[in-house]
């Protein structure tokens, strides 16, 4: 049974590492992208590249803990996650991160994984990797975590429910992996106190949410869109989109505001940096 006890802690400092939530790579499939979650190749290599070069130091989900438990946080650092285990993580993303030498945690559901996505119907042409072709990555700077058994939201789960896609779903990806997943992602970045509490009781080290911060359990994360032009890269990691983000992730009638912000300031890229048209995604 879920604990009543909201273990959430104390609020992630503002200064915390930045951590990056892709999806999907290389061009969108003919049917259509209408979350934005496939990220071009070379926007993908744009983004590593502007992180390197602007002197952000990427963090294993090691290196990233230590911060959580106190250790002084680099002045420019974060960590790159990505959700759901689509093929093109492995055929595309994984190559890609070695050869620049980022390490990275991909959170999947493997209830579902080998088949196509179920969760969204824009997206059903679209297959997941299955169990073996996850399991290559053992050992690699690629460390996988749990993103729920079947991609549902962890929000007014009853106890079965939530010990299947909190504990069943990690002793699946216990056995395809061979080492036991320290971190959780929730589906949609929906969460609840009982997801958060469950999450703590049962030995989890971290979870991710997005933009609904709170704590260790609920670490919020910059969402990257396949449509964001470099420029709006940028911007999500810098100290004003944090605290739009955060904002208007825990005031519901902030959120309009926080969206309007990010429009002026698409807008003023499109006016001002016309070089940047190159690095859109789409």
């Amino acid at each position: 049974m879920p604990t009543t006890v909201d273990p959430h802690g104390p609020r992630m400092s503002w200064r915390m590492p930045r951590v990056l939530m892709y999806h999907n790579f290389g061009h969108p499939p003919a049917s259509g992208d209408p979350e934005h979650l496939f990220v071009p190749v070379d926007v993908f290599r744009a983004h590593l590249e502007l992180l390197r070069d602007g002197g952000w130091q990427a963090l294993s989900l090691d290196q990233f803990m230590a911060v959580l438990d106190g250790a002084p946080a680099p002045r420019k650092s974060y960590l790159v996650t990505i959700d759901d285990g689509h093929e093109s993580v492995l055929s595309t993303a994984a190559p890609i991160l070695a050869e620049y030498g980022v390490p990275s945690v991909l959170f999947v559901p493997p209830g579902v994984l080998g088949g196509p996505v179920t969760w969204n119907p824009a997206y059903a042409s679209e297959k997941l990797s299955s169990k073996a072709e996850i399991a290559t990555l053992a050992g690699t700077g690629m460390e996988v975590g749990v993103h729920g058994y079947d991609h549902i939201r962890m929000l007014d789960l009853d106890a079965p429910t939530l010990h299947r896609n909190v504990v069943a779903a990690r002793d699946e990806v216990t056995e395809m992996m061979g080492y036991t997943p320290r971190s959780f992602a929730y589906p949609y970045g929906s969460h609840d106190a009982d997801a958060r509490a469950t999450l703590a009781a049962t030995g989890y080290a971290v979870s991710f949410a997005v933009a609904r911060e709170r704590g260790r359990f609920a670490v919020d994360r910059i969402y990257v869109k396949g449509t964001d032009s470099l420029g709006m890269f940028r911007f999500k990691l810098s100290m004003a989109y944090r605290f739009a983000s955060r904002v208007g992730g825990r005031t519901p009638w902030l959120r309009h505001k926080v969206r309007a912000l990010v429009q002026l300031v698409k807008g003023g890229q499109r006016r001002d940096s016309p070089d940047q048209a190159g690095h859109r995604g789409g």
